[in-house]
């Protein structure tokens, strides 16, 4: 029996929404609006400090019952609200900071828009009260949701953070009358942080200014007014409540750039949190400079760690537009090229010229300075050790040069044995400084109240890498003598690939060869190398030859036949590919003989970044007398 059942059609009626256009209802479209602006309670936070900041305040007091879902207020000592100023202020696009459209090349204040009272207004109950200057009273004022037209009355009130003069903002049931908003926020805790995390970097960009945080009656932050490499190294600091030593640098390039850069030596996180930027004044979140901060910091952190720095920014209103984000986090630089130089050019010169090896702290109670009031006699106001000129600086006379293989350098031990080698005594480590190795892999030097330890693989590595990276560098420019000392193999060593990849390797040994590899090609698929460079060392060198053929395969390029000079500047291929030359240095455990250990030193402090391997270790660790005294129990 065979049943057809024929398909049920459901007629479709035409809704109201579907039938016409129809222009939402003011509530709703204020609403809607308002969400561009009013992510969650830090939002509201972010907006009303910078209003804040605008009329001149000096203190800020930020208040916050649950995580500010019931209450955000914020008081400030600023310079007030006039009362025939406060009914206009709370209608859209009202601001006293703009008035033409050439005004948008010039903006130099942190809110512009007129936004954000109305926003908030949208979502939330909110209570104005300000005093202006020379006025005798102050003016409050209520919008309940922008339900009704608001009128300002006149109240007696007394001071601002005492003073007569400031503005109080209040804000209450945030999303109430927005469930689709409100379900979204996350636990109070959360949201705290992140509103604590908004106003450190506030902070971080206004350091004239002092701040504090309340929640639920409790103080949780309080920030005075300081100096800013100070509330860079207050905010910063982890929750040991340790000050580490900060690193200050400022530079001005060319067309009215100007940039500082505060870092905090020894510090790492593994989040961008303590990564700050600052562009005018104005706390921002930008992916370009992030990234040229980070390009800088790539061999002075481990993979995965990221700096505590600040970095400040002055550039001409006329050449950045802060107006391409409704939150006024992202700018857009007229020229972002050269911003990326510049500030990835000035850190690399700070972590170049200071920075620090390693510290192993003593165990001597030095007296922290309060966030307000930094040690007696210190800029930085951090009381531990700070770097001294006559050790660790980088060698400004000699560059470093190619030397003998190792092996080499080994035979020249045993035919110099008596002679005497007179290193420039330009970092310290001298060869009367010398004590020895233990465990062997660390060089120790006797520095009179402290002791260097190098790391004699993660030093090897450095000069390697960066041996290997001069050479490719004067090979792209082209410089005379830049292919260096080779070494010459015995027997070649014959690397196989596959016979289809041959099209794609051929154009490229040329890069090879600049780097100090003499190669040929025999058969369809087979490479012999004949030379290697000096630097690149013999350990497991069949291994890393294949690997130094596949990835150069597998590299992608723009150009079926690339100029081999751009294979040079090509930074990822090239850390690749050095990265097998690190895999022949010393390695810990090796044993050394004094010259060997003394012409490794020699070397490292050559190198235009001593401080860590390629990979982000560090090279050299000191520890205080006080510290080695405190194991033996001599002080308590």
């Amino acid at each position: 029996m065979v049943c057809f059942y024929a398909p049920r059609v459901i007629e479709s009626k035409p809704t109201h929404m579907s039938a016409k256009v129809q222009v939402l209802p003011p509530q709703v479209a204020e609403r809607i609006a308002a969400g561009e602006v009013i992510e969650r309670p830090a939002s509201v936070v972010k907006e009303l400090i910078e209003n804040s900041i605008d009329a001149g305040a000096t203190e800020i007091s930020v208040n916050l019952e649950d995580g500010g879902k019931s209450l955000i207020e914020i008081t400030d000592n600023g310079h007030g609200i006039a009362p025939e100023d406060l009914v206009i202020c709370i209608r859209r696009h009202a601001t006293s900071k703009l008035s033409s459209l050439d005004d948008l090349e010039r903006i130099v204040t942190l809110g512009f828009r007129g936004e954000a009272l109305p926003s908030i207004g949208a979502v939330a109950d909110v209570e104005l009260l300000s005093r202006a200057k020379n006025e005798e009273s102050a003016a409050a004022l209520s919008i309940r949701s922008m339900i009704a037209e608001p009128a300002a009355r006149s109240i007696t009130f007394g001071h601002f953070l005492g003073s007569p003069h400031g503005t109080r903002v209040q804000a209450r049931g945030l999303f109430a009358q927005v469930p689709a908003r409100l379900k979204f926020l996350k636990a109070q805790s959360a949201e705290v942080a992140q509103i604590r995390e908004w106003i450190e970097r506030l902070a971080l960009a206004r350091p004239e200014t002092g701040f504090r945080l309340i929640s639920d009656g409790r103080a949780i932050l309080t920030l005075r007014p300081q100096e800013e490499s100070a509330r860079v190294r207050t905010i910063l600091s982890d929750a040991s409540g340790d000050y580490p030593m900060v690193t200050s640098i400022t530079k001005e390039p060319k067309n009215g750039i100007k940039i500082r850069a505060h870092w905090l030596q020894g510090m790492s996180s593994h989040s961008t949190k303590r990564l700050v930027q600052v562009v005018n004044g104005r706390a921002i979140r930008d992916r370009m400079l992030q990234q040229a901060i980070l390009t800088s910091f790539k061999q002075a952190l481990l993979p995965g760690q990221f700096p505590s720095v600040a970095v400040y920014i002055d550039v001409p209103t006329a050449e950045i537009d802060v107006n391409v984000h409704p939150t006024k986090t992202e700018v857009r630089f007229l020229n972002s090229r050269q911003v990326f130089h510049a500030v990835e050019s000035l850190l690399s010169e700070m972590i170049r010229n200071n920075g620090a090896p390693g510290f192993v702290p003593g165990s001597e109670k030095h007296e922290s300075p309060t966030p307000w009031q930094p040690a007696a006699g210190s800029s930085s106001g951090y009381t531990g050790w700070q770097a001294r000129d006559s050790f660790f600086a980088p060698s400004a006379q000699a560059p470093l040069q190619l030397t003998p293989s190792w092996a080499a350098q080994s035979a020249l031990q045993t035919q110099q044995a008596e002679q005497t080698l007179d290193y420039a005594d330009t970092h310290g480590l001298t060869r009367d400084r010398y004590v020895g190795a233990f465990f062997n892999t660390y060089l120790m030097y006797d520095l009179g109240e402290e002791l260097a330890l190098i790391d004699q693989h993660a030093a090897h590595e450095r000069i390697r890498y960066e041996l290997l990276r001069h050479r490719a560098l004067n090979a792209a420019r082209g410089a005379s003598g830049s292919a260096g000392s080779s070494q010459a193999l015995l027997i070649p060593e014959a690397i196989r690939f596959l016979a289809e990849d041959r099209a794609t390797l051929e154009p490229r040994l040329e890069f090879l060869a600049a780097l100090g590899f003499e190669t040929e090609i025999f058969g369809e698929d087979t490479l012999l190398f004949r030379t290697i460079p000096a630097e690149w060392g013999s350990a497991e060198l069949r291994i890393r030859l294949k690997n130094l053929i596949d990835r150069l395969i597998a590299i992608e390029v723009d150009e079926p036949s690339p100029d081999w000079r751009k294979l040079l500047v090509d930074e990822k291929l090239f850390e690749k590919l050095a990265s097998e030359a690190c895999h022949s240095a010393v390695r810990a455990g090796d044993r050394l003989e004094t010259l060997e250990a003394l012409e490794i030193v020699e070397q490292l402090f050559r190198c235009e970044h001593p401080w860590n391997c390629p990979h982000g270790r560090p090279t050299v660790v000191r520890i205080p007398k006080s510290r080695v005294e405190e194991w033996f129990q001599r002080k308590v």
